[in-house]
């Protein structure tokens, strides 16, 4: 019902004015399109080694370095968590649309397209929470976009369809599965996305893009050019539109998304002295509104719902003889409109950060940070409202990690500790423990224990909902809700079995308290929040590289997940908390073949195949991708292929149950690169 309780419509003149402004740019500032060679900053955000496919090998793979895990550069065969890498170049080949999409391709992730805008994208479980308003987000995960933490604190989650980063400007996502709150704070219990675009650097010249699809269509371009002897900068903008998909109760909804964003990216290396980057990104979007919503409000429908927003983000990093010194800040300004609500969220958040070689064998990461966070929210019908309707919270918090390797017998020990205070979640502390030893120099195996939390959202504390507006609320929040709890045991085995296959294996064991429930107010009567639910959570996570030929490279994954929810004997959703341990499928499989047929063409192709949805009702279902890439010219390339072509229409989450079980369908594109 997310679409059913939200609305207003703000300045016509102002929205105008906005979109005008951004889709002028989108056709006035050329853009990249190209996918280059990286380089990854200390701290993770600048590229360091070339990733294209066709010259990666299975060494390479293992001599990546990530940050996502510990906030440094280490190599991704030493890293004591389950991280995996989705290259720049992989995500050009393999034909996907949006970010949320490409997350498909992670072992331990659940992508679920329930409606043309809707999308739950979860690593570990909870693809969603059944709240008044936020049924559609899975609030357990982080994504961080170059250093912008995208979460949402209103609706605890990821609006993932305003996420609009150009996948051909993508260095490279790290995703890390599995609790991250030591470093990355509140709301990392499952896992951390981290997205990192190329430096300014490597994105010189004229770059194009147009993809036109029987579903999808979009065009987005780049212009790059130094700034004097030790600058670069990139301007950008983009444009995408999805047709709305149909019903599976054959109800054809108005539910057409589009989104057009803009930004710039500058990088300065002034060697010694340090290196400065910083960005801005303006986006505007519609969602087209769902009537089925409104009649079962008995309100009157809409045709869309506009969006706007922005971030800005600035970072400092210098070198010295033993360590690195980061300093960064970043402000975000988001406006949301649905159907029966509005709000206008600001967040401007401060980091010091510190990564200091003790010795040889010794790393220390440092680091504080402070946030604050503006709401304005409310609803011009009355028919949700908050209380009180403008907030003004903060949060303040430091994190430390050690890790001090035993040469001798090849083994690291990692300890680790973040102490946060907020308004709304309080005092918390999220540790962890690490341990790695290498059995030989192709296998590595890691073990951890860490803590990790989910805050309350705005909506959890000071929800009301009215119907009709005349009457008391039917629900309110929670003022005394609290944070959710999580103590996760990790277990992992990464090794190179022969010079052409490579295997990441990931098993967890989680135990979650205090979750969110429905409970019954006994003094008004009204349905609000408590946290009365436990559940536990176990699986496993199999991901394979194989390098078949020297023109052939498989990708694989198969993940096994199971969830079990308990109900306080005295809640009063327990009784059904069991109806929830089918909200993720049991078993996902992803295979995904790149084959170079010769130097100018590529044949690449995947298979995605999800065990059925009980919650839902949702049987299983096939996915198949296939992708032929022709580089016309050093400098053109031209793509045609078919998503979805296996199962023509197909749900993803059930089908008839109000706004979810929309029909995917086949996407037939064409799509042309070119860069000067």
């Amino acid at each position: 019902m997310e679409s059913a309780l939200l609305s207003s419509r703000p300045s016509c003149t102002a929205t105008c004015r906005w979109r005008a402004f951004l889709l002028g740019l989108l056709f006035v500032c050329p853009l990249r399109l190209q996918a280059q060679e990286p380089v990854v900053e200390a701290g993770a955000q600048e590229p360091s080694m070339a990733l294209d496919l066709d010259e990666l090998s299975l060494e390479d793979l293992l001599e990546l370095e990530v940050s996502v895990a510990g906030r440094h550069e280490e190599r991704l065969s030493d890293t004591a968590a389950a991280v995996y890498v989705i290259t720049g170049d992989e995500l050009r080949r393999s034909g996907h649309k949006s970010l949320q999409d490409a997350l498909r391709m992670v072992p331990g992730f659940h992508v679920n397209n329930w409606k043309t805008s809707g999308w739950d994208v979860t690593a570990r479980g909870f693809t969603g929470s059944l709240s008044a308003i936020n049924e559609s987000f899975a609030n357990q995960l982080l994504l961080i976009v170059d250093g912008v933490d995208l979460y949402n604190p209103i609706m605890s989650g990821i609006w993932w369809p305003l996420v609009d980063v150009p996948l051909q400007d993508i260095d490279r996502i790290e995703v890390l599965r599995g609790p991250a709150g030591t470093l990355w704070g509140a709301n990392a219990m499952n896992g951390v996305v981290h997205v990192i675009t190329k430096h300014a650097r490597d994105t010189q010249g004229v770059n194009l893009h147009a993809d036109v699809g029987t579903k999808i269509q979009s065009a987005d371009h780049s212009v790059g050019r130094p700034l004097g002897d030790d600058g670069w900068i990139r301007a950008w903008a983009s444009w995408t539109r999805f047709d709305a998909l149909p019903n599976a109760a054959d109800v054809q909804l108005p539910e057409d998304w589009w989104i057009a964003s803009a930004g710039a990216r500058a990088d300065w290396d002034f060697g010694s002295d340090g290196r400065l980057r910083a960005y801005l990104t303006l986006y505007t979007s519609e969602f087209g509104e769902d009537p089925v919503d409104t009649a079962i409000l008995g309100l009157p429908p809409f045709d869309d719902t506009p969006k706007n927003g922005g971030r800005v983000f600035c970072a400092w990093e210098k070198d010295e003889a033993t360590y690195v010194q980061r300093l960064q800040a970043w402000y975000l300004l988001d406006h949301q409109k649905q159907l029966n609500y509005e709000s206008d969220l600001q967040v401007l958040d401060l980091e010091w950060s510190q990564v200091r070689e003790l010795a040889a064998n010794h790393t220390l990461t440092l680091g504080a940070g402070a946030r604050l966070v503006q709401t304005n929210m409310g609803s011009p019908n009355g028919y949700v409202d908050f209380s009180p309707e403008f907030r003004r919270t903060n949060s303040l918090r430091a994190f430390a990690q050690d890790e001090y390797r035993l040469e001798s017998i090849r083994s690291a020990l990692t300890g680790g500790l973040q102490v946060e205070h907020s308004t709304l979640g309080g005092f918390q502390v999220q540790p962890n423990v690490r341990w790695r030893t290498r059995l030989s120099d192709s296998t590595m195996v890691w073990a951890a224990i860490s803590r990790a939390v989910r805050t309350p959202s705005f909506e959890e504390v000071d929800i009301q909902q009215y119907d009709p507006p005349t009457d008391p609320p039917f629900f309110h929040g929670n003022e005394d809700f609290e944070s959710e709890e999580l103590l996760a045991h990790e277990f992992g085995v990464r090794s190179e079995l022969s010079p052409s296959v490579f295997a990441d294996l990931a098993l967890f064991y989680n135990d979650f308290e205090k979750l969110q429930s429905l409970e019954l107010d006994q003094v008004s009567g009204a349905l609000t929040y408590g946290n009365r639910l436990s559940a536990t959570a176990a699986g496993a996570e199999l991901a394979l590289d194989w390098q078949l030929a020297a023109d052939w490279r498989l990708r694989g994954s198969y993940t096994y997940f199971e969830m079990n929810f308990e109900g306080d004997a005295n809640s009063f959703e327990g009784p059904f908390a069991d109806d929830k341990d089918g909200l993720v499928p049991t078993q996902h499989v992803a295979l995904r073949s790149y084959y170079d047929l010769s130097e100018d063409w590529d044949l690449d192709a995947g298979l995605y195949w999800v065990s059925p949805l009980d919650y839902f009702g949702q049987p299983e279902h096939l996915r198949v991708d296939v992708r032929l890439g022709w580089r016309a010219s050093e400098n053109v390339e031209v793509s045609f292929g078919v998503q979805n072509a296996t199962e023509g229409n197909h749900t993803e989450s059930g089908g008839g149950i109000l706004s979810y079980g929309s029909e995917i369908e086949p996407n037939v594109y064409l799509s042309v690169r070119a860069r000067s």
